[in-house]
């Protein structure tokens, strides 16, 4: 057999597998790129643009997924009873899909780190409320309908499975099948290099993405795995630093004593507070600390993020994601705190117990690590709770205060699920869904019962930060409250929660990004440092985000060490504003200009 006959017979060992189970094979291919789908499609709908470089990434990640393909309906062909088999792929295959439709109708994203992160940070609970939350909704109702008519489709291919392949038989139609195979699998099999390089680093894998990596669901999947393994690394840096802080750090302190709280609210949407001019009043308790001197409000604050993870992670850093510096390079300002004197508690109402299920990556193996707690908190909570209130009132049963005290809350606030963040009594019955002041058109009572639920826990959360207020009135104390990041509640179009599409808007990020945030002082410490307090109060219309407050809780705690950076004290009169970079280096403050 000559060379030329070697070859033939190769293509027709790897073609013939392929022409006898078509139907299946077009189905991985074409249900395994959704996103250079939705890429090409939304630059042809809204942008008006059909270049080359979507076509080439469409047809790589097709690529990758026919080599995929090929190797499936191989392995069918060499089974004697291929009906279950089939059977089997074809369902792995369209619920693959479907969680891809999912994810794209309901959250502009796909598989991406953030999403493989926070499905393994979540249990089983919250797992529960986000199908009861999300399995109605209109884009999981599409979801659905399409998966329908994918399977009538197959269905269809499948009868007509032989009569086709008898024509792509014909000498002619093979060939132009055959050539077009060949082309797409040694591509593909270039693509494949990924998965079988070693990354040491996230800039390893960022440069083998600019190489290989495809929009394809193996591509992502694997891509999101790496990324994910690979930050497992920068937890246990970020836990040594931190713990080497608390231990042999330099921090000192001369106070004598004082309560530095930290209040961490979720998912707060700033334009839904009365503090910011909403209509309904959603903040009188807050207001009143307002009115009467005891609190400041900051009007042009953001979070660089809109994933709490990412956000927390910077935020209780003393790194400065504008400086370009990484989290876990840096170490945690409370560590900082706790060798200079202070005691540090940590009550966190999201804090996650199955760690089995976080493969030591989300936030809490981070916050909640065994060494985290033997060396830089003097206490944490043993339980979460319903409501933030019960959370609050159980750190002040259980913890004795010393003379310095940090004190961090980590709130559900407005957390998902909005009708489950406060109680159902009459005390937060208020408003109807006819007070609710959106009057966009696309809005029904179900939209307006969603927006009126969320006003109604931000309310709650009112109360939550008043009752917290009221514990420090009479002590020498501060208490700073800000959002890890916003949320959307239908306030310009027909979508809830938060948008991970890296095509961003002005009112995305408006809503998502741009934060309430404000110090409240008790009148103690307004008569013992009257200097601070007016700093405070010049302060209040200068731009930040809030992964630097770090350096303000260690001004406000008057402590001194290496860590410490005035020109990143947004209180202090040396404070020189960084570029406010979102995301993969957004300018907030340019993209907002435009």
């Amino acid at each position: 057999m000559n060379k030329r006959e070697k070859i033939i017979k190769a293509i027709r060992a790897v073609f013939t597998p392929v022409l006898e189970q078509w139907p299946l094979w077009l189905t991985i291919v074409i249900t395994f790129s959704p996103q250079a789908l939705a890429s090409l499609w939304y630059h042809v709908r809204i942008v008006g643009d059909f270049g080359f470089v979507l076509l080439e990434n469409l047809f790589n990640g097709m690529c990758v997924s026919a080599v995929l393909a090929t190797i499936i309906v191989w392995l069918v062909s060499l089974m004697k009873h291929r009906a279950w088999p089939k059977c089997l792929v074809y369902t792995i295959v369209l619920l693959l899909w479907l969680v891809s439709f999912f994810l794209m109708k309901n959250f502009s994203t796909f598989y991406t780190p953030q999403v493989l992160q926070l499905i393994m940070e979540t249990n089983h609970g919250e797992s529960v409320e986000f199908l009861r939350t999300w399995i109605g909704m209109p884009g999981t109702r599409r979801a659905l309908i399409l998966l329908a008519l994918v399977l009538v489709l197959v269905l269809v291919a499948e009868r007509w499975r032989k009569v086709v392949q008898r024509y792509l038989s014909h000498a002619v139609p093979m060939l132009i099948v055959s050539l077009l195979l060949v082309a797409m699998l040694g591509r593909g099999l270039w693509l494949c290099q990924k998965f079988l390089c070693r990354y040491h680093s996230l800039y390893d894998l960022e440069l083998a993405q600019e190489r290989f990596y495809t929009d394809d669901v193996i591509s992502s999947v694997h891509m999101s795995l790496m990324t994910l393994k690979l930050q497992r690394h920068e937890t246990a840096a970020a836990i040594k630093l931190a713990v080497h802080e608390a231990q042999a750090g330099t921090a000192t302190c001369d106070i004598d004593s004082m309560d530095l709280v930290l209040v961490i609210g979720e998912s707060y949407n700033k334009r839904h507070s009365s503090l910011y001019g909403y209509p309904l009043e959603t903040s009188p308790l807050m207001r009143a600390e307002r009115d009467a001197g005891s609190l400041v409000v900051f009007s042009d604050v953001i979070s660089p993020f809109n994933l709490t993870s990412v956000v927390l992670k910077n935020l209780l850093s003393v790194n400065s994601v504008g400086a370009g510096e990484q989290w876990h390079e840096y170490p945690a300002w409370m560590a900082v705190m706790k060798h200079a004197g202070w005691q540090v508690d940590f009550w966190d109402n999201q804090r996650n117990y199955m760690a089995n299920n976080v493969f030591g990556l989300s936030l809490n193996s981070y916050l909640f690590a065994q060494q985290m707690q033997d060396e830089v908190y003097h206490a944490v909570n043993e339980r979460v709770f319903t409501f933030d209130e019960e959370l609050v009132e159980d750190f002040f049963k259980k913890v004795t205060p010393a003379k310095r005290n940090l004190v961090i809350f980590h709130l559900m606030g407005q957390h998902t699920s909005y009708n489950s963040r406060y109680p159902h009594n009459p005390q937060w019955a208020v408003w109807n869904v006819a007070d609710v002041p959106n009057k966009s058109a696309f809005l029904d009572d179900s939209r307006r019962q969603v927006i009126l639920d969320f006003d109604r826990a931000t309310r709650y959360n009112d109360y939550v930060l008043s009752r917290i207020i009221d514990r420090y009135r009479d002590r020498n104390a501060v208490v700073v409250m800000l959002s890890d990041h916003g949320e959307e509640v239908y306030d310009y179009r027909d979508f809830i929660e938060r948008d991970h599409n890296p095509h961003k808007t002005v009112k995305m990020v408006e809503c998502e990004n741009e934060i309430p945030f404000w110090i409240w002082y008790s009148p103690v410490y307004q008569s013992r440092c009257p200097q601070r307090v007016a700093a405070i109060k010049a302060a209040a219309d200068r731009p930040f985000m809030n992964d630097i407050v770090g350096q303000m809780m260690l001004w406000l705690g008057e402590v001194r060490s290496q860590w410490t950076d005035s020109t990143r004290n947004v209180l202090h009169p040396a404070f020189k504003p960084a570029p406010r970079l979102m995301y993969d280096g957004i300018d907030y403050d340019t993209f907002m200009g435009q």
